[in-house]
């Protein structure tokens, strides 16, 4: 066999990879959003440094091992005039063996030194380097909640850090193992159900640092994405004062409209009053409440925990960071959620999907309300004594409290109808006036049978005022 037949077969296959190899260097590019070679943090540094240093340790094994294997080939061949008795045999050669056996040992010795220094080092964030920030994350089917603990501030998929400051994540997961990924700030971690994660990072330079999970977890996991806005510290303190604040009054008419149709129909599971300190305190709780509706009726469920959305407008993206947040999009999501990201829940769970009762209109109003849904100006003067109406008779101020922000209506009909909470047709009839003021105060102390505990926030003594409390039940027993 001469070396022309030899590297024929070779000819064609390395033509073969000329048009894979562009595909193959477009993945190292480290201006990709998530490309791991890009790094704007410490962690995800050290990380890629370690990966260069144990990948051209591989190149020069790969080059030696593949090297000797190549010059063995040409070198030992069988000639044309080769008789058909065998090559010397070295088996059993004592030196060679120890040669190769060695070796290896000192390869893996030199890539676990700097391994297991670099796990130790990132075991959390260092202890000399300043305060550090806080930051809890749940996982959920398909999108994150966010809580920093002792700022009473709740948000969802989208997270604000500080640059040049550590932040501590202590992750859980809701319902099956997720894997949180910022690839330009640190490495991935699994969340495990019933097990508390935590993860430590800093940014370097501010920017918008795109997240994804990182490990199957449903249908939807492929867009189970978020993002992590890193700014300066000064725009991240007012960023946490924003959503402390109360929204902007609504202007247009269709937000307005669009008010009274969420409460109907998206505040039994979404909130969106968290930037009161009792509602973000409680925010868990209630979503806890909602997990567990959820799971003692999978098939008939109308309520499951879903994304906070406490000054919602103030957001770049929708649907876990799937696409820009616009009126246009916000519309489509809207209007058929699973043509936006396919296998999400809403529109498999929520009441007006299954019943198909959103009009074009109800879309339309939805979405501006959501999109007027920011905080005030931090140097507005407003009362935030009280969140209800102050004219009308004591009904009607009960009525907007009840549609308003206090989110009565998306658990609780104004008829006969059981939503999440019963009916409350007639409630006069059944109740005294104290009954329903402690049934609002202290909604644990007496549960109506066939309805889940732990669903009904227990933050209304806190949240409304006494004026407040006094006309909602003015409105309630009018029903």
């Amino acid at each position: 066999m001469n070396l022309r037949r030899l590297l024929r077969p070779l000819r064609s296959r390395l033509l073969f990879l000329i048009p894979i190899a562009p595909a193959l260097l477009v993945a190292c590019n480290k201006e990709d959003p998530q490309s791991t070679f890009g790094t704007s943090g410490p962690i995800a540094d050290t990380q890629a440094s370690l990966f260069i240093f144990i990948f051209w340790i591989a190149v020069v094994v790969f080059v030696l091992v593949e090297g000797a294997l190549i010059y063995s080939i040409l070198k030992f061949r069988r000639r044309g005039s080769s008789d058909d008795s065998l090559p010397e045999q070295i088996h059993g050669n004592t030196k060679l063996e120890i040669i190769w056996t060695i070796i290896p040992v000192f390869i893996l010795i030199a890539i676990a030194i700097p391994t297991i220094k670099t796990i130790y080092d990132h075991d959390g964030p260092p202890s000399d380097q300043g305060p550090v920030l806080e930051v809890n994350v749940r996982a959920h089917q398909w999108w994150w909640e966010i809580d920093y603990p002792g700022e009473d501030v709740v948000t969802s998929n989208e997270i604000h850090i500080p640059v040049g400051q550590w932040v501590n994540f202590t992750m859980h997961s809701d319902d099956v193992i997720h894997s949180f990924w910022v690839p330009k700030l640190a490495g991935k971690l699994d969340i495990i159900p019933g097990d508390v994660r935590q993860l430590a990072m800093k940014a370097d330079e501010a920017g918008f640092f795109f997240g994804q999970c990182a490990e199957f977890c449903g249908e939807a996991h492929a867009k189970m994405r978020f993002r992590v806005k890193a700014e300066e510290p000064e725009e991240f303190q007012n960023w946490l004062d924003s959503m402390r604040r109360p929204p902007v009054e609504l202007v247009s008419d269709d937000a307005v409209a669009g008010q009274t149709v969420f409460a109907a129909n998206c505040s039994s599971c979404h909130a969106t009053n968290t930037w009161q300190a009792p509602a973000a305190r409680n925010e868990r709780t209630r979503l806890a409440g909602l997990r567990t509706a959820f799971i003692g009726n999978i098939e008939d469920s109308a309520v499951i925990p879903a994304p906070n959305l406490t000054h919602f407008a103030t957001r770049a993206t929708l649907g876990a960071g799937l696409v820009e947040l616009n009126s246009e999009n916000l519309i489509k999501w809207i209007a058929d959620p699973d043509d936006v990201k396919e296998g999400n829940r809403m529109a498999d769970l929520a009441a007006p999907y299954r019943n198909n009762s959103l009009s074009s209109d109800d879309v339309r109003q939805l979405s501006a309300y959501l999109l007027e849904l920011k905080p005030v100006a931090a140097d507005a003067v407003m009362d935030t004594s009280s969140g209800g109406a102050t004219e009308g008779t004591a009904e009607e101020r009960g009525e907007a409290v009840f549609t308003g922000s206090s989110g009565c209506s998306g658990c609780h009909s104004t008829g006969s109808d059981d939503l999440v909470g019963p009916g409350l047709a007639g409630l006069s009839s059944r109740s005294s006036d104290a009954e329903i003021h402690q049934s609002i105060v202290d909604p644990s102390a007496v549960i109506v049978k066939d309805f889940p505990d732990s669903v009904m926030p227990q933050i209304f003594g806190s949240t409304l005022s006494s004026d407040e409390l006094n006309d909602l039940i003015a409105y309630l027993k009018s029903l």
